[in-house]
């Protein structure tokens, strides 16, 4: 089944290649914020995820991906229901409802992960101000990293979320995954699951 288009693959991919290039270039600055290239290099990479979305946007397929944002963003009913349950028996879950594209979790996660790059950037920029000192920005660099391990433990470790992976890497899950974990993302009208269907004029 086609899960992600090209769009949304190399939005993805990017993000997470200017991600590691700031992580990478940060902790190569030291505490005191650094100067010269590797600075640049820092600053240069979180503005470029920025620019590689705002491309995604303007050149890819747009409609594809707002699509896949919305329901990634959207919290119902169904979403708040699972979440509580989650909270008030976290060693006994409940059966899974019939998910659409993605679960609560996934959008758990999305969430505390937008919010802690928005507070990383904030930090580092008042940070920058200051010359380096003082300032949260190593606390919310630590969370944020600590909320992409999850992400990554979910993506490549967890075996009931694995096979999500191959839906980001080539664009393609198993039907039968996607039968038992987004049951309803599958029922969907075939159009609107393969919106992407013209690679080359719309990637």
């Amino acid at each position: 089944m086609l899960r992600f288009g090209l769009t949304e693959r190399l939005a993805h991919w990017w993000t997470v290649s200017m991600v590691v290039t700031a992580v990478l270039s940060g902790l190569a600055m030291g505490d005191d914020g650094g100067s010269g290239p590797v600075l640049y290099v820092h600053v240069g990479a979180v503005s470029m995820i920025g620019v590689g979305l705002l491309v995604a946007v303007l050149c890819g397929n747009r409609r594809a991906m707002f699509r896949a944002g919305r329901q990634l963003l959207h919290v119902d009913a169904r979403d708040r229901s699972w979440l509580r349950a989650r909270l008030r028996h976290p060693l006994h879950p409940a059966a899974d409802p019939a998910w659409g594209m993605f679960n609560a979790g996934q959008k758990v996660l999305a969430y505390a992960l937008g919010l802690s790059l928005v507070v990383t950037i904030a930090t580092g920029l008042q940070a920058w101000s200051a010359g380096g000192e003082g300032g949260l920005h190593g606390s919310a660099v630590g969370l944020t990293l600590v909320l992409l391990g999850a992400h990554i433990f979910m993506a490549v470790v967890n075996p009931a979320t694995r096979p999500a992976l191959a839906g980001m890497v080539f664009g393609r899950v198993r039907r039968s995954w996607a039968a038992k974990h987004h049951s309803e993302w599958l029922a969907q009208p075939e159009r609107d699951i393969n919106d992407h269907a013209n690679p080359l004029s719309r990637l």
